[in-house]
């Protein structure tokens, strides 16, 4: 991992992996989605020209994280949302807050690299470092 906050794609046999950086726990959660972005519409250009708030619930940040995911691709899904830029707002006591800006997907502009179908716990991992944050998470394709 290099620079203070980052995302890579990792290559798996059926998924396709997600591993992001970043000195704080929001920080890890907007790399994330910005993997997902670029694992769904690669370098696509995008405005966020349109907005979808977020609340969601989880167990655990780990579970938070699938759940954040997850709506993302369900935004994709069925509001033709491609994300472009992330805000989170609040991240507390197993609930998160975010806002997920983009445009409505336009075939002439946008390229679908990937068909994500969901965000998974297989080998997820979500750990604080004395370095900051750092998680690890597969997408089902």
């Amino acid at each position: 991992m290099t620079g203070a906050t980052g995302f890579r794609l990792l290559e798996h046999t059926a998924d396709m992996g997600i591993e992001a950086w970043a000195s704080s726990l929001e920080g890890v959660f907007n790399e994330t989605a910005r993997g997902l972005r670029a694992l769904i519409v690669g370098d696509s250009p995008t405005r966020g020209t349109l907005q979808h708030r977020v609340t969601l619930a989880g167990g655990d940040d780990a579970e938070l994280l699938v759940a954040w995911l997850n709506e993302i691709i369900y935004h994709f899904d069925t509001t033709n949302l491609v994300p472009d830029s992330f805000q989170i707002d609040r991240i507390e006591k197993g609930c998160l807050q975010a806002t997920i800006r983009g445009e409505k997907f336009n075939p002439e502009k946008h390229m679908i690299e990937r068909q994500a179908k969901a965000a998974t716990y297989h080998q997820l991992l979500l750990e604080k470092s004395a370095g900051g944050w750092h998680t690890r998470i597969y997408i089902d394709l």
